[in-house]
């Protein structure tokens, strides 16, 4: 299942946030159909400096906003070992999304981040995607939402 999943979900091996964004880009497909990709990468970065994107839990939503998207476009990587994203949160990020949106799509970006937020705020299912029990139901609805590209809340 997982293998089919590279348009939109990595293993990531960078230690750095910023190279472990850059890996997630790199590696998950569904970035190869934006307009711009190293534009979206500066932008990301540009995003992670100016604010972590670390939420504590061990989850990071990095995003960077180009006027050319239409809708977002969402990938995970996963982190064995994990990385620090910043000071505030010791707990090492094993879950780094990363989001490209557009700077006119604020209610879009929203609900993606909202729903990701509400199934990453459950700790039995962070523990589910942390300790790579993919085959779970749960993860399986998951990284079919994930793969849709259609965010709804975790029921």
């Amino acid at each position: 299942m997982i293998e089919k999943l590279s348009r939109v979900f990595c293993q990531i091996s960078s230690e750095d946030k910023y190279e472990a964004i850059d890996e997630v880009i790199g590696k998950c497909t569904i970035f190869s159909e934006l307009p711009d990709k190293e534009r979206f990468v500066r932008a990301v970065h540009r995003r992670e400096r100016q604010q972590s994107t670390g939420i504590g839990h061990g989850v990071a939503i990095a995003h960077g906003k180009l006027p050319e998207v239409m809708k977002p476009a969402i990938a995970l990587g996963f982190s064995e070992k994990g990385i620090i994203f910043d000071d505030r949160y010791p707990d090492p990020v094993k879950l780094v999304f990363v989001i490209a949106s557009s700077k006119h799509g604020d209610s879009d970006y929203l609900r993606a981040v909202a729903s990701i937020l509400t199934w990453v705020h459950d700790p039995d299912f962070r523990r589910i995607l942390v300790e790579e029990e993919w085959q779970n139901e749960r993860a399986k609805m998951f990284f079919s939402m994930l793969e849709s590209q259609d965010f709804r809340p975790q029921y």
